[in-house]
């Protein structure tokens, strides 16, 4: 029997924590605890979920998530029908962190935890590491993807509404609608390439015809065009693409807003600036790279263009 008034906080701690498993008699100024079933340090080295939590900085989810894949174990308390967690529970928690934040999956982390001996951990160490060497080939292609498109659009701002005679590459030419009309078997996909996944390298290409600048306003074209180094034409012998030989081209850089294809717009819009280069109208088809696609500051789509034609 212990005096209340006595005891000393450590005591009033672990009496606490008893609580649920104990029967407590009072009589006169004293109490009588009874503690079933409890062996030594027993109390102080198990934790239950929301105390490991707490204790390891780990949500309560992501501890029972780890414990129903078996990653770690529990066990149930008799009397308070808690589940409680050792020290083991504990550090094999700080494991599985460790794996997770090297980006190891749940299955490869089982195997660790399960199986795993030095050759195993050292053949999953390779493979993540060449795993990562990997992504940061791919991380990096895709930022020089997206500095490369930076770069074309302040150009693209910067010659805006100008024309100019420049030389071009070769380019490619996937058609598929003639005028609004799709055309059979005219898929992006032709002989094994897909240019639309090359995007933005590759673009959506208008094509107008000679007729279009007479006033047939459905000779054009849709479809998906990339520019090529000629030194490594992946496109070359490719089945379903028009190659368009490069050299110099007028080139001129539009805004255009509403249906300017098939309503006719884009004869005035583009002549406007040919003639200051040259009186009449185009004799061979102009090509339109679309670069950008941006809302105004009355919310109207507007669509911008690199505009080539061969000379």
């Amino acid at each position: 029997m212990i005096p209340e008034s006595k005891v000393r906080k450590p005591m009033q701690a672990c009496l606490r924590e008893c609580k649920a498993r104990s029967n407590l008699v009072s009589k006169g100024n004293y109490t009588i605890t009874v503690i079933p079933n409890i062996q030594a340090g027993e109390i102080m080295n198990e934790k239950t979920v929301g105390m490991l939590s707490k204790f390891t900085g780990v949500s309560v989810h992501t501890i029972k998530y780890y414990e129903k894949l078996g990653l770690i174990s529990s066990s149930r308390r008799e009397q308070s029908n808690y589940r409680s967690y050792d020290v083991k529970s504990c550090t094999d928690i700080y494991e599985c962190m460790k794996y997770r934040n090297m980006g190891f999956s749940l299955k490869d982390i089982q195997l660790l935890l399960k199986e795993g001996d030095n050759a195993l951990l050292s053949s999953l160490l390779e493979k993540r590491s060449q795993e990562l060497a990997t992504e940061v080939t791919e991380l990096l292609n895709t930022r020089e993807l997206i500095e490369n498109y930076r770069k074309e659009l302040a150009d693209l701002d910067r010659r805006l509404g100008k024309w100019y005679i420049e030389d071009c590459s070769d380019f490619y030419f996937r058609r598929q609608t003639k005028g609004l009309n799709y055309m059979d078997e005219a898929s992006c996909e032709s002989d094994g390439i897909n240019l639309a996944e090359y995007a933005p390298k590759s673009s959506s290409l208008l094509e107008l015809s000679p007729e279009y600048f007479k006033g047939d306003l459905s000779a054009f074209s849709w479809g998906h065009g990339i520019s090529i180094d000629t030194d490594n034409d992946f496109m070359k012998d490719k089945k379903g693409f028009e190659k368009i030989s490069g050299g110099r081209m007028f080139t001129a850089y539009l805004c255009l807003g509403g249906h300017y294809a098939s309503e006719g717009d884009l004869i005035n819009e583009f002549l406007r600036y040919y003639n200051e280069y040259k009186s009449g109208i185009p004799k061979a088809p102009v090509y339109g790279f679309r670069l950008r696609i941006t809302l105004d500051e009355t919310g109207e789509r507007k669509d911008y263009f690199r505009m080539q034609l061969p000379l």
